[in-house]
């Protein structure tokens, strides 16, 4: 199913989920990538959200050499020299909250992965134009499942992810790998405030397992 899509969308396609992470803690940030890493996740998103992300990015990068096979991205990109800096340090694909078309012929250009937020069937045509493979579905909560299968009608070839709103549920995860999300992206609804206030690195680790087998087993129904 997958032989003739793009390595990135393979990656993306078998990490299932893209958990989306930021603290202003550096120490905080990366015992949450420990974490998730810890939980079975492959891919993840640094949002850059506050002033510490710059400092942060560099760091976690340096942190993947203990975690094999992970990759880091970077989140909340809305201009090409955002972009620059990232991936100057190391960034390996770029997501957006909006379709800003400079940004997209930028990250085409320099031949990084493109994830623009997208919320209209317009946004996502304009979207794979660009270059992009991916397109985040955003906010997922507002657009529904059924925003997948009107995007696919008319354009099948575009892998979506999900994002804003996603909880870590049976019930909120399974309408949108039904309809035929590639992924789906989760923040907060992972890294609660009160565990990380607490330090409990170990819950968050244990609800990110709990997460990922659950996206095995709605992917793989026979085998659950």
């Amino acid at each position: 199913m997958m032989g003739n899509q793009s390595p990135f969308i393979q990656r993306m396609h078998a990490a299932g989920m893209m958990p989306i992470v930021f603290h202003p803690d550096e120490k905080v940030c990366i015992e949450l990538v420990h974490a998730a890493y810890a939980g079975g996740v492959r891919v993840i998103e640094l949002v850059n959200r506050g002033k510490e992300a710059k400092a942060i990015f560099p760091k976690l990068k340096q942190e993947l050499s203990h975690l094999p096979g992970m990759s880091l991205g970077v989140g909340t990109i809305y201009h090409p020299v955002e972009a620059e800096y990232f991936l100057d340090q190391g960034a390996e694909f770029i997501v957006a909250p909006v379709m800003n078309p400079a940004l997209g012929e930028y990250c085409s250009g320099v031949g990084v992965p493109w994830i623009p937020g997208c919320g209209t069937v317009s946004e996502v045509f304009f979207a794979q134009h660009l270059g992009a493979e991916l397109v985040k579905l955003y906010p997922a909560n507002l657009l529904t499942p059924a925003f997948i299968a009107a995007v696919h009608a008319v354009m099948p070839t575009i892998s979506l992810i999900p994002t804003g709103g996603v909880e870590p549920t049976l019930e909120s995860i399974k309408p949108w790998f039904d309809a035929g999300a590639l992924c789906v992206g989760m923040g907060s609804q992972l890294f609660r405030k009160e565990d990380i206030a607490a330090g409990n690195y170990l819950k968050i680790q244990q609800k990110i397992k709990e997460v990922m087998t659950l996206i095995v087993s709605l992917r793989n129904p026979s085998h659950s």
